[in-house]
């Protein structure tokens, strides 16, 4: 495994949805994290910015999306592949298993499922930088 096909991951993506920015890092533990670094509806219906309100967690509830973790932990496996990590959807407030497979430079297919890959869905997300 190269440093290349490691770091491949690193960077900005734009969500197969189209509506958010989420940039990827390696942590010092060699696991890939995302953090939210931009959206297209980035205001709340007040006027204020988007907030976890859909967390069942009530003390997150009122945490700002704007920055917030929502891939962590994902292991690479080899061959541009990254496994059993999570994915929190702030659209639901819901948390999935994940996968990423790196598909050249400026792809990823972004999978969140439930208990097994085959009940999920696969989104491409494309690099932004």
């Amino acid at each position: 495994m190269s440093d290349n096909q490691i770091h491949q991951i690193e960077g900005v993506w734009l969500t197969g949805l189209k509506d958010a920015h989420v940039e990827i890092s390696i942590d010092d533990n060699g696991k890939a994290q995302g953090s939210i670094v931009w959206m297209e509806r980035d205001k709340e219906e007040d006027g204020g910015p988007r907030i976890d309100k859909l967390n069942p967690d009530a003390s997150l509830k009122e945490r700002l999306l704007d920055g917030m973790t929502m891939l962590s932990d994902f292991d690479y496996k080899g061959k541009g592949q990254w496994e059993d990590g999570s994915v929190y959807d702030p659209d639901s407030g819901k948390t999935y298993s994940g996968s990423i497979q790196s598909s050249g430079p400026n792809v990823l297919k972004m999978r969140g499922y439930v208990g097994i890959k085959l009940f999920g869905r696969t989104e491409l997300w494309t690099r932004v930088s």
